[in-house]
């Protein structure tokens, strides 16, 4: 049996992938889940307008995991995993700046944030491997 070794950038695009998509379809088709990450002054705030924007915005982010799934199949350069990085990081600050400035997100909502902090660090160590 051939002992077959998986490239490391596939599979952090795959699963930095496979977590937004997730996010996505939730967020396009069923945003009443996403009330769990809110405090009741969110759950309040709730209007058909932010329901249209969180459909919006969840096509939004499916459109992001075709891509990464897209970038798997290939050979990536160090720029392009750096700005994947990038992306993992602004979706960090956005979440925990949401956090502190508004009273709409409960400590629930860290959970994506460190999720996405860690998809930072994990693809700025993947890029400091590559020449």
């Amino acid at each position: 049996m051939e002992n077959v070794k998986s490239n490391p950038t596939k599979v952090y695009f795959i699963a930095m992938g496979a977590f937004w998509f997730v996010f996505g379809i939730i967020t396009t088709f069923c945003p009443v889940l996403l009330n769990m990450f809110q405090t009741e002054t969110g759950i309040n705030a709730v209007t058909t307008y932010s329901d249209h924007i969180w459909r919006h915005d969840g096509f939004d982010i499916i459109a992001i995991s075709v891509l990464l799934f897209a970038l798997s199949r290939e050979t990536v350069s160090r720029n392009i995993l750096r700005a994947a990085t990038v992306v993992a990081l602004l979706d960090t600050i956005a979440i925990i700046s949401s956090l502190l400035t508004t009273p709409y997100w409960n400590m629930l909502f860290l959970v994506p944030g460190v999720s996405c902090f860690a998809f930072a660090v994990w693809g700025f160590m993947l890029s400091l491997k590559m020449k």
